[in-house]
């Protein structure tokens, strides 16, 4: 993997240094900048990059990179999967092509010039960031991928066009005024993510995965930013799986489910460079790895992190695994002041607000694998679409929920639970979340309402920001609806892309290691589209299919158990190891402030402090906001040395 940047306009040299040293951590093996003088005297275009070297890590697979016929310049973050076939492809139409190397990009720019920029994309397999400029044309291409594991910013700023891999390089530009994008921030408050197509800037935005955004000279001088052109959609991919669903039987399905992950982790193990695989002892890391020990010649190597509270410790789980398929696995135990000595420079890592608390053992496990491959696969991505979440569960009983909530049992249960004094019994807390969750079953009949509801931070309590910013927090939603049946579309098009796959990113980014996730090969999710409920989803149990696949390598009795994840135990944290910091961050924050409502902020604080409600993620996402308003100066922090 790699870092991209650059800009369309006048620029200066001192900017591209500063943005390519920006996101040097994303690529250290090497660097590279071309720019392009256009028709227009005033327009340039500057294409930067820094390289992870993961396939060819000769000279000859730099960027940025320049077809044979001098009509494209490519930029490009990512891994192409099936580099082989599209090299075969682009042979079959010129067999006489003298390849300069073996890098997918060069393949790629073939592509570009002998099939065309769309039907190239459509054959791709991978994940990628990719820009592209069209010297003949004057066009530039910013392109995602279909899922969007790599990630690509873009806006104007001060008339430039800017685009980049992290904010943090276009921060860098000279032309870029920060402002504050109210809305992703209130927004990010109630999820822990910034929304959608959002940034946490004005005027910045993320390019929407499986879309491909053109901008030509006159698009450009007139300061538009057009609607990008969607290549490949998951809602489009559903619907038509619904339409041509698949007709063989359990163990047809099994065995085909089986024969799409094992060609995409052989395809995602290909590199010049070491490969390994996270492993959790889940079921999806675990079938990852085992089809990777399947392919291997000899044992490949696993890693995973021990937290220091037993609770939240997988460790045990992973090593039972590692054990039985083999593996050479690395567990780093972490302790408890190793991961709050580093909080501060974590929380920096994610260039804008970022509230899912397992970025922290992400980072750590990263961190350690790096000290042995370059690159490492994980099983990312399948909790989506394999009903991987308790939520997915409850959706799924939806009819039963809203019997019960109509005859009002949840609130006379929750009021005789407060009568008898329970409120601060772990009982009490479960049936007001659950009391909540009827009222909303009531309220709204389909998954995108019941869904934003449900996970709405705040919502057990008022949002802490100035009453005249309360009404943004409807802004960031989607309003298509969504059947209940489509739970795993769902977080596919919002959480997948702009939780998980922006903190694995980030994570593994901040230490040079590039990570691949199988279970998002399209390929494999339009086959899992395809599939009857209950291949995946039957009588309690998740991911049916999948397990099923695993019992052939790894014994049930060590898989089973109850799904933990990463998770860190910051309830806990924040009465007691990060009481004295939180509480630092928190004082910083004015009485005047012009996003906070300080009293809403200290009531949520006080409430947690005495246990009266739980509140780790509602105060995690204030802290992490606070902290970037501080870092960046921006507004009640806009004229402050701290």
């Amino acid at each position: 993997m790699c870092g991209i940047y650059g800009f369309m306009g006048i620029g200066f040299h001192e900017d591209l240094l500063k943005m390519q040293s920006s996101i040097v951590h994303r690529g250290p093996d090497s660097s590279g900048v071309t720019s392009y003088q256009t028709q227009y005297k005033d327009v340039e275009v500057h294409l930067g990059h820094v390289r992870l070297s993961i396939l060819d890590v000769s000279e000859a697979g730099n960027q940025p990179m320049q077809g044979k016929n001098g009509r494209y310049t490519i930029i490009f973050n990512g891994e192409i999967y099936n580099f082989l076939d599209l090299k075969k492809d682009c042979e079959s139409q010129n067999a006489n092509i003298l390849w300069k190397g073996h890098s997918d990009t060069e393949i790629l720019l073939v592509c570009f010039e002998l099939l065309g920029i769309e039907e190239t994309i459509k054959r791709l397999v991978g994940m990628f960031a990719i820009v592209l400029w069209d010297n003949d044309d004057n066009k530039l291409y910013l392109i995602r991928d279909r899922i969007g594991e790599k990630p690509l910013y873009y806006g104007y700023a001060d008339g430039t066009f800017l685009f980049a891999s992290e904010l943090k390089a276009i921060e860098k530009h000279s032309g870029f005024k920060p402002e504050v994008n109210e809305v992703a921030a209130v927004n990010f408050l109630t999820k822990g993510y910034v929304p959608n197509e959002l940034s946490i800037y004005e005027g910045i935005f993320k390019l929407k995965p499986g879309t491909i955004l053109e901008i030509d000279l006159e698009i450009f001088k007139n300061r538009i930013l057009p609607q990008p052109k969607m290549y490949w959609s998951l809602d489009q991919e559903v619907q038509k799986a619904s339409k041509n669903q698949f007709k063989g039987t359990y163990e047809e399905a099994k065995d085909e489910l089986e024969k799409l992950l094992f060609r995409s982790i052989k395809e995602q193990s290909i590199a010049d460079v070491p490969v390994g695989a996270f492993l959790s002892g889940g079921v999806d890391s675990s079938l990852v790895c085992a089809l990777l020990q399947k392919n291997a010649k000899s044992e490949i190597l696993t890693f995973t992190i021990g937290m220091p509270e037993p609770g939240v410790n997988e460790a045990k789980h992973a090593e039972l695994v590692a054990k039985h398929l083999k593996t050479k696995h690395t567990c780093k135990y972490l302790s408890t002041s190793e991961i709050l000595n580093k909080i501060d420079d974590l929380i920096a890592i994610w260039d804008e607000p970022f509230g899912d608390s397992s970025q922290l053992p992400t980072f750590f496990v990263s961190e350690e694998a790096k000290k042995h491959v370059q690159v490492s696969l994980s099983g990312d991505g399948a909790d989506e679409f394999l009903y991987g979440y308790i939520d997915h569960q409850v959706y799924t009983k939806f009819k039963k929920y809203t019997f019960i909530s109509s005859l009002g049992l949840d609130k006379f249960l929750l009021y005789t639970l407060k009568v008898v004094g329970f409120t601060r019994h772990s009982f009490f807390k479960k049936i007001e979340s659950l009391s909540y969750l009827l009222e909303i079953f009531k309220k709204f009949n389909n998954l995108g309402d019941v869904h934003e509801n449900w996970h709405n931070k705040f919502w057990n309590s008022k949002l802490p920001v100035r009453d005249e910013l309360l009404e943004l927090s409807t802004m960031g939603k989607k309003n298509a609806k969504y059947s209940f049946n489509n739970v795993g579309h769902y977080d596919g098009l919002n959480y997948l892309p702009n939780d998980i796959l922006v903190k694995v990113d980030r994570a593994s980014m901040a230490v040079s290691l590039e990570t691949r996730a199988p279970f998002l090969d399209h390929r494999v999710l339009e086959f899992l589209f395809s599939l009857p409920e209950d291949f995946i989803y039957k009588k309690g149990t998740t991911k049916r299919i999948v397990r099923d696949i695993l019992y052939k390598y790894v014994p049930r009795d060590i898989i089973e158990r109850p799904k933990q994840g990463f998770s860190v135990p910051m309830s806990y944290w924040l009465r007691n190891d990060l009481k004295i910091w939180a509480e630092d961050i928190l004082k910083l924050i004015p009485s005047n402030s012009v996003f906070w409502n300080k009293d809403v902020v200290n009531q949520i604080w006080k409430e947690h402090q005495t246990e009266y409600r739980d509140h780790p993620e509602k105060i995690w996402n204030i802290i992490v906001l606070e902290s970037f308003f501080r870092r960046k100066k921006l507004l009640h922090h806009k004229n402050t040395n701290i």
